[in-house]
């Protein structure tokens, strides 16, 4: 048992270590850093925000985490400078390695992300898991939101990762994500976006955290904002939808809709290239759902009625899949990796296609067929 103590003591001091710490600090000589924003600076500087959470100790025996955070600033020529000069504020030692999320705003994107996500890998203490956002604003006002459903930021938008998946509004997307993608070159990338809403139901000034979609990159650089229903079609194509839903309108009854709850979602995607060096690419999506319920009035479900609803889904769920293709080709960006898929089948045609990709890519032939399939309809609604 004594020498279980000792390991234990040992592993702990490692990971203080490993988080850029020193391994004989207390917990009330630590400023715990759970959530990162970028905003930018005079200058063409950084602005860094930490969101940190409020630590007490009694009779040198740690209580723990508090209920409450404050937000540390300061300001930088570059991200490296800005954190150092961050420590001269404080009165603790900071410690990076807890950070869950890193917001960005969309000023900091324009200027040209790379370098800022570059100087985040270099730093020891950021684990490669921590989740990227980007807003259409002030990251400052993300971690500042007093939110109703969570004490800290961070808390919240891990929330929006993990709620995502099952809505189809967002996909997690770590440091570690977007880094191998700009440097193996296998697709574009894109960075969730959240925005901060009023809770009208809390009635107290309170704010929620949403996603609304993604921010697509050409290589560093921000290309465009694709809404929920475009970044829905990019899910289903890259095969990363795991949840969400589909409604159709009801015939002939305004303001009713039938519902389905997505259950399974596979796609598969093909590439050829013509002679004249014109890509094609062919996506099958098979997709099974659930009917969950209808406010349509004097309904029977019937094997017809059925097969009339997964007709008009292949049509919804495809016209969702050519919207995201359009915005693809219109912001020349390649977040399927279609040029990669290239290199791997015909690598001397992707040898003189590579340097006129960007010019390429939108004259591309996409053509989607979608298999859908009506699940539980045995019953009358």
């Amino acid at each position: 048992m004594r020498g279980a103590g000792r390991l234990a003591r040992v592993l702990t001091a490692l990971a203080l270590l490993c988080s850029g710490c020193k391994g004989n600090l207390e917990l009330n000589e630590l400023h715990i850093v759970h959530s990162v924003g970028l905003d930018p600076g005079k200058n063409g500087g950084v602005k860094l925000y930490a969101e940190v959470a409020k630590l007490a100790s009694g009779q040198q025996q740690p209580k723990g985490m508090q209920n409450r955070t404050f937000i540390l600033t300061s300001e930088g020529s570059n991200l490296f400078e800005a954190a150092r000069l961050m420590r001269v504020k404080s009165d603790r030692t900071l410690l990076w390695g807890q950070t869950t999320a890193i917001v960005i705003s969309k000023d900091i994107a324009l200027q040209g992300m790379e370098r800022q996500i570059e100087t985040f890998r270099r730093f020891r203490q950021f684990r490669n898991t921590t989740l990227v956002y980007m807003v259409d604003g002030s990251s400052a006002e993300v971690l500042k939101a007093e939110m109703p459903n969570a004490s800290i930021s961070a808390q919240a938008l891990r929330g929006l990762a993990e709620g995502g998946e099952s809505t189809a509004l967002t996909d997690p997307t770590s440091l570690l994500d977007i880094y191998k993608d700009w440097n193996n070159g296998f697709r574009d990338i894109k960075i969730p976006s959240i925005k901060v809403l009023k809770d009208r139901n809390g009635g107290k000034g309170e704010k929620l955290l949403k996603a609304v979609g993604f921010f697509a990159f050409r290589g560093n650089r921000l290309a465009g904002f694709m809404p929920a229903r475009v970044s829905k079609g990019y899910l289903r194509a890259a095969d990363r939808l795991k949840g969400s839903s589909e409604k159709l309108a009801c015939p002939g009854e305004s303001g009713t809709s039938i519902a389905f709850e997505n259950t399974k979602n596979d796609s598969r995607i093909s590439v050829s290239v013509s002679d004249s060096g014109i890509p094609s690419v062919r996506i099958e999506v098979d997709a099974d759902l659930n009917l969950v319920g209808a406010t349509c009035e004097d309904v029977t479900v019937t094997p017809e009625l059925i097969a009339g609803w997964e007709k008009r889904l292949n049509e919804e769920i495809a016209g969702q899949i050519e919207d995201f293709f359009s915005f693809s080709k219109r912001h020349k960006t390649d977040l399927l990796g279609i040029g990669e898929r290239i290199h791997r089948k015909r690598p001397k045609q992707w040898k003189q296609m590579k340097d006129d990709w960007a010019e390429i890519y939108p004259t591309c032939r996409f053509s989607v067929i979608v298999h859908t399939r009506i699940d539980h309809t045995t019953f009358t609604v």
